[in-house]
């Protein structure tokens, strides 16, 4: 912990500089919105929208945040009075740092469930929305549909405190049909295709798992009062690190440990079918939208794949940082044909318009964000299928040859087969699966094994070849001959 200056506080913040003290909310702001997974990224980015929106029209738009698992950031925020500061990092090495207040409560689900239950069942609380990563969703991202196996699941169905999201939106949501009982928005901002659709899917299978007394008269609320809204973020918002406390404490002469950093840029694209009031986004960069499948489609195929490649591939080649791996020529060479000849191409035909490489480029290669490869790894079994496997699927559906990501893809099952040692301890899921296939001897036999977690690398109705062959061939070249001549020798 940053011991050096008094801690961040509504006392302390008369210690800040007075710009910094006239963005926040007044105090007496009220909570409006629950939110569900309050990490680095949100604070960064929906908690700095939705301040910015108070200051654009006034109303209580308060943020009770709910920490899903864990309570160090519902600790840290409780100790400061809810304030924390924001530190955008520009390419140049210029900092913009902000205070913000727009968290006016916070909870720890697994130990208060109940108060979690109140908040999202309260009067003043319009609008759910969640940041639970998409392993958080517990789901199968082939069908989209919940894990009726998974225990967590059936525990938190069969009447335990919830421990899952889904769980504890969905007692929460229960409290409030019995309650309050007026419209309510709930908004995804996690990276998966179409995520209030989905959301809305688990909701609707969680409900039909719990005894027949509660189904009908709670499906029948949330048919009628609760909109589940797809909404697309984008920035980069690395793991904060010692170094950045103490860059508060030097620029502000108060300690904060529920401190973020991330780049400059953000966005939000936000599908507009609210089923009551809002906060004014759109006054302060957002976009309210009728469709977010094009923008969802650049996100998740140009920006989140090619952050995910460069994770994989520059763990393989040895370096650690986001800027690092888009600094090395062969990579980057690499990167550029992959976005260029694949990717950007399959974001285009589904209506989207993706940024131009290079102005990607920029906001990757960032050198002030420390962004570490190992953070960006985590999760694969849930992102890849949308980042990589789906535009690889369509190409070989168009008789097209996605050689490039397949070499992406295969680059995230080598990095799965090099022992813990020799890279960054992942996600539980990866860890349990990086087990799997280390216990397989051949490439064949480890992407056979993947087939069964990621069914879009099989060809449709079994036809060869598929999306699978080509992650196969890739694989075995990257154990044979290793990833920089593999590399190398792609990027041409």
């Amino acid at each position: 912990m940053t011991t050096a200056g008094p801690r961040l506080s509504r006392a302390a913040r008369t210690l800040l500089p007075e710009k910094m003290v006239r963005e926040l909310p007044p105090q007496e702001t009220r909570t409006g919105i629950v939110h569900l997974g309050p990490g680095a990224f949100h604070r960064a980015h929906q908690a700095v929208y939705t301040q910015r929106a108070m200051a654009a029209e006034p109303g209580d738009w308060g943020i009770c945040a709910a920490a899903a698992r864990g309570r160090s950031v519902v600790d840290a925020l409780r100790a400061q009075d809810h304030l924390y500061t924001v530190t955008e990092r520009a390419a140049d090495g210029a900092d913009r740092m902000r205070a913000v207040g727009a968290i006016t409560d916070s909870v720890a689900a697994l130990d208060e469930p109940e108060r979690l239950a109140a908040a999202v069942a309260a009067p003043g609380t319009r609008i759910v929305s969640l940041t639970v990563t998409e392993g958080g969703y517990r789901h199968d991202p082939a069908t989209g549909r919940l894990l009726p196996e998974d225990p967590e699941i059936a525990a938190d169905a069969a009447g335990r405190a919830p421990r899952t999201a889904v769980g504890q939106l969905v007692r929460g949501l229960q409290q409030r049909s019995r309650t309050d009982g007026t419209p309510l928005t709930v908004l995804s901002c996690d990276n998966l295709p179409q995520n209030g659709r989905l959301l809305r899917g688990l909701v609707d299978s969680f409900c039909r798992m719990l005894p027949e007394s509660e189904q009908a008269p709670l499906l029948e609320w949330i048919g009628a009062r609760v909109a589940f809204c797809s909404t697309v973020v984008d920035q980069v918002v690395p793991a904060t690190a010692p170094a950045d406390l103490e860059r508060v404490v030097e620029a502000l002469g108060v300690a904060d440990e529920a401190a973020v950093v991330g780049e400059e840029y953000r966005s939000w694209v936000i599908e507009d079918r609210f089923a009551g009031p809002r906060p004014a986004w759109d006054r302060v960069g957002a976009r309210f939208a009728d469709d977010v499948r094009p923008h969802e489609t650049v996100k998740l195929r140009c920006i989140n794949a090619t952050q995910t490649t460069a994770a994989c591939l520059g763990l393989l080649l040895g370096v650690h940082t986001m800027a690092e791996a888009v600094g090395r020529l062969d990579l980057r060479r690499f990167l550029r044909a992959l976005y260029t000849q694949e990717l950007a191409p399959s974001a285009v035909a589904a209506g989207g318009e993706p940024p131009g490489f290079e102005e990607l480029l920029v906001r990757l290669g960032n050198p002030n964000l420390q962004h570490r490869l190992g953070q960006v790894a985590q999760q694969g079994l849930g992102k890849l299928p949308q980042r990589l496997v789906a535009p690889a699927a369509e190409h070989v559906r168009e008789g097209r040859e996605p050689r490039l990501a397949c070499l992406a893809i295969a680059s995230w099952v080598r990095l799965l087969r090099t022992p813990v040692g020799a890279r960054p301890r992942l996600d539980p899921a990866s860890e349990e699966f990086a087990r799997e296939l280390a216990a397989v001897r051949y490439a064949v036999e480890a992407v056979d094994l993947v087939r069964e977690r990621m069914p879009g690398l099989s060809g449709e109705s079994g036809a060869r070849p598929d999306v699978g062959d080509g992650v196969a061939e890739a694989l075995r070249a990257l154990e044979v001959r290793g990833a920089e001549a593999v590399v190398r020798e792609a990027a041409g």
